[in-house]
């Protein structure tokens, strides 16, 4: 009796265990050998496990239960290729995805196609495949670095580093990813807004490889987590160790009346001690918290917020400059005058300015040919008739008058030519002016625009879609 209640004991304590272990279970089969050793792609295998079990993400099965399993079903590892035969083997042994593949060789480059399925489904959840050429010991890292990203991981930088993917100064950088901020009198639309400009920020710093928001989410969907849920510093750590990140940011953003307030931490993931914690306050209108946010970012980093971000703190000169001025047609056409296409190009019709540019070089060109040919045909006509007057032998001046008459008609010829030519571009310049006037931009204020806003009511802490109508 003392017996049986042990085991029953046993049993639940168990069964706790499992249930409290939120990770997914995996099974992974032996690649199936394509043109290598049978053994070479068992031995890939065994490190593509043993890098798995290093992610942390997953609950891997014990290779000797699933040969074990096998055999009791008369099965192979390398005779288990299809999606059906694995989800098979993975009913069998309680697990919820099994990964599978193969290794092939094809010349001098080796190919690794993995994929893990769905036992419920059959289907297969996500698909890897990769190609390698040189020795098949390279291929030892190729498989390491893709036990992360078929489990939905960023591979960590060592691996990626000894691949050659980083950049050149990857020893200089840490990886952390930055959860949501928790809203505290804001809405949750903002908050996520703000931090996603303050992970944009810390990206520009070029001191962090930050992991992107959609594989987070996806590995907390796949434990069971919100955002919203993991505001503790311990659930925080557990998904930066799923991530493979050293570091993860969390923080929160409130509202005192018109204060506004952000605190920020960054804490280690392996030691869970805090690296740095930034906290700042301000007073204005909710927008201006975005200023606030980048420079926040840089701080965070231990680096010095560019001039730039703190100008428009202080509302300096940086502010205004950032903001375009208003474009007019009457600027538009000024600028033609002046230059014909300037205008165009000043209205953004690119195409339409640089044509209208070229076709006045163009017609420049030709008229200063023209003038050219006027020149020569004016020197000739003085000089022939000069000799013309001053022969006495008839056959001289017969050929002399001849020639005098050539020059004469070339030389009407190229000023008709050339006045051609400046009323062409005269005409074209005026076009030009007329064009750009028409065409050119419409100025506008702010308190002329008509049509939708997306406003905040800071009343009622809810986005309202605003319908304005200009009445000027």
């Amino acid at each position: 009796m003392l017996f049986i209640r042990y085991i029953t004991l046993s049993i639940i304590i168990l069964n706790i265990i499992i249930a409290q272990d939120r990770r997914l279970s995996v099974a992974v089969l032996d690649f199936d050998a394509k043109g290598i050793p049978t053994y070479e792609a068992e031995t890939l295998t065994e490190r593509l496990r043993s890098e798995i079990a290093n992610t942390n993400a997953v609950r891997l099965t014990d290779r000797k239960l699933l040969e074990k399993i096998l055999q009791e079903q008369g099965l192979q590892q390398s005779g288990c290729t299809t999606d059906e035969c694995a989800a098979e083997v993975g009913q069998l042994l309680g697990a919820q995805f099994i990964i599978s593949g193969s290794i092939g060789k094809l010349g001098s480059s080796f190919t690794i196609d993995a994929k893990m399925v769905s036992v419920t489904t059959g289907a297969a959840e996500r698909a890897k495949t990769a190609t390698y050429k040189g020795d098949i010991v390279g291929l030892i890292l190729e498989m390491e670095i893709l036990a992360w990203e078929i489990v939905g991981l960023k591979a960590p930088r060592r691996l990626l580093a000894k691949r050659g993917d980083e950049d050149e100064d990857i020893e200089n950088k840490v990886t952390l990813a930055v959860l949501d901020f928790e809203p505290r009198g804001i809405s949750s639309l903002e908050s996520q807004t703000l931090t996603d400009r303050f992970s944009t920020e810390i990206n520009k710093t070029g001191k962090a490889i930050l992991v992107d928001r959609n594989s987070m989410s996806e590995i907390m969907q796949e434990q069971g987590y919100t955002e919203a849920e993991c505001s503790s510093e311990e659930c925080a750590a557990e998904v930066g160790a799923m991530l493979g990140v050293q570091f993860m940011i969390n923080g929160a953003i409130g509202k005192l009346g018109d204060t506004y307030t952000i605190d920020a931490k960054m804490f280690s993931v392996q030691t869970g001690a805090a690296e740095k914690t930034i906290n700042t306050t301000y007073s204005g209108k909710v927008d201006g918290l975005i200023t606030e946010i980048e420079i926040l970012a840089w701080e965070i980093m231990n680096l010095k917020p560019p001039k730039s971000l703190l100008k428009k703190r202080k509302g300096g000169s940086a502010q205004v400059a950032d903001v375009p001025r208003d474009k007019s047609r009457f600027g538009a056409m000024m600028r033609s005058m002046l230059v014909p296409g300037w205008g165009q190009l000043y209205s953004d019709r690119k195409l339409v300015g640089w044509s209208i540019l070229g076709g006045e070089l163009a017609i420049g060109a030709l008229a200063f040919s023209a003038y050219s040919s006027y020149s020569t045909a004016n020197s000739d006509l003085i000089a022939f008739n000069e000799q013309y007057n001053n022969s006495s032998d008839p056959l001289q001046i017969a050929d002399l008058r001849s020639k005098t008459l050539q020059a004469e008609a070339d030389q009407i010829s190229s000023n008709d030519q050339m006045t051609t030519l400046i009323y062409a571009a005269g005409g074209l310049w005026a076009i030009n002016v007329v064009h750009a006037f028409l065409m050119g931009p419409k100025a506008e204020t702010a308190s002329r625009k008509s049509g939708f806003d997306l406003v905040y009511h800071s009343e009622i802490f809810q986005p309202q879609l605003r319908f304005s109508i200009a009445l000027d």
